[in-house]
């Protein structure tokens, strides 16, 4: 499970194109042009990257939204977002 720090705030990369293919959260990195898959908890998660929340204020509102054993949401939530941001789609703010 990635380290991220709960006050961590993940910010949307600009020029990040998103679409639905098939059901799916797609988003196409401005990096390197690659596609990323946002599966399950990956969209719910994409949907609250706003460069306000905080980490630990992402996996407070998922917790609201989904029952789940502790630390699930939160070890979800920092691996999907360890891989936005080495895919470029997010940046970290500490």
């Amino acid at each position: 499970m990635p380290d991220l720090a709960g006050s961590v705030v993940p910010r949307r990369a600009d020029r990040v194109v998103q679409a639905e293919v098939d059901g799916e959260l797609v988003l196409l990195s401005p990096k390197d042009f690659s596609y990323f898959g946002a599966l399950g908890t990956g969209e719910p998660v994409w949907d609250l990257i706003d460069g306000v929340r905080s980490i630990d204020a992402i996996v407070a509102e998922l917790e609201g939204r989904y029952e789940a054993p502790p630390g699930v949401i939160r070890a979800q939530c920092a691996e999907f977002v360890d891989a936005l941001a080495a895919a470029g789609l997010v940046t970290l703010v500490a």
